[in-house]
């Protein structure tokens, strides 16, 4: 059995247009997760998906009602209510079949990161994690990745990537699994050693944007595809980038066009 550790779900409701108090709220779940999403000291919501939401608002004929929880409450709420959305999702092919996707706006490289104290742990494979312990978000897309399905005897399920990180760093696991962008976020808010930690296997370039419940109305789910549609058509969405991952942008382009291809693909399949 996978070992579930507790969490204290706090529930925070940001974000109201600045258009017409008389058009509709639209519920778009997420967690707190820099730089895609956080509470700066000022108590504001801000980050890079916040800034793509804010630009998408113009487009829409709805408000944008952000609830920023744990993960996997998010998770689960955004799959129970109909009409609502999850950002900054990654897009899994076992989550298509619970979600329908809107649309992807970056993406990540996903690694599985161990203590640089710890050279003895050598993984080639996937298949190696199986020798060594690991703290994984309730969830998170690392679940699908890694094809853990509840019975792998040393993954331990907590609340989010920050507490995975602070079990590896304190030396109760042998392993986490995130992506780079979060993970170098994770470590500098945590107050932690970049150098006491190293990428130990990289795992896949994940695409994550927006899903919503598999039954959201249809008309609805399409505004909101148009609207990420604008965003990329305009120059909007690659200015948003450059201002928050600036020095990565050619890379991202890169990583974007292989994996939309890929996913084309798949999806064919």
């Amino acid at each position: 059995m996978l070992r579930y550790l507790s969490v204290v779900i706090l529930v925070i409701t940001f974000f109201s247009s600045p258009v017409s108090n008389a058009r509709p709220a639209v519920t778009f779940y997420t967690e707190s997760y820099p730089p895609f999403q956080s509470l700066n000291s000022q108590g504001e919501l801000v980050g890079f998906s916040i800034d793509i939401l804010h630009a998408a608002q113009q487009y829409l004929d709805f408000d944008i009602n952000i609830q920023i929880m744990p993960w996997s409450r998010a998770y689960y709420n955004a799959q129970k209510y109909p009409n609502t959305f999850i950002f900054s999702i990654a897009n899994t092919s076992k989550r298509l079949a619970y979600f329908k996707w809107i649309g992807d706006f970056y993406t990540v490289q996903d690694m599985i990161y161990r203590k640089s104290n710890r050279p003895d742990i050598q993984l080639k494979t996937i298949d190696d994690i199986n020798r060594y312990s690991m703290a994984l978000s309730r969830n998170d897309a690392s679940l699908d990745r890694l094809k853990l399905d509840g019975i792998h005897p040393n993954v331990y399920l907590v609340g989010s990537q920050l507490a995975a990180l602070r079990m590896l760093n304190f030396d109760r696991v042998d392993l986490i699994y995130n992506n780079e962008v979060g993970f170098r976020e994770d470590v500098k808010k945590m107050g932690f050693k970049s150098s006491d930690f190293t990428a130990a296997l990289p795992v896949v370039n994940m695409p994550i944007g927006i899903a919503t419940h598999k039954d959201t109305d249809d008309a609805l789910a399409k505004s909101m595809r148009q609207a990420l549609n604008t965003l990329k058509q305009n120059g909007q969405l690659e200015s948003i980038t450059a201002r928050w991952f600036g020095e990565d942008l050619s890379a991202q382009s890169i990583i974007q066009t292989t994996d939309i291809k890929a996913l084309t693909q798949a999806v064919q399949k």
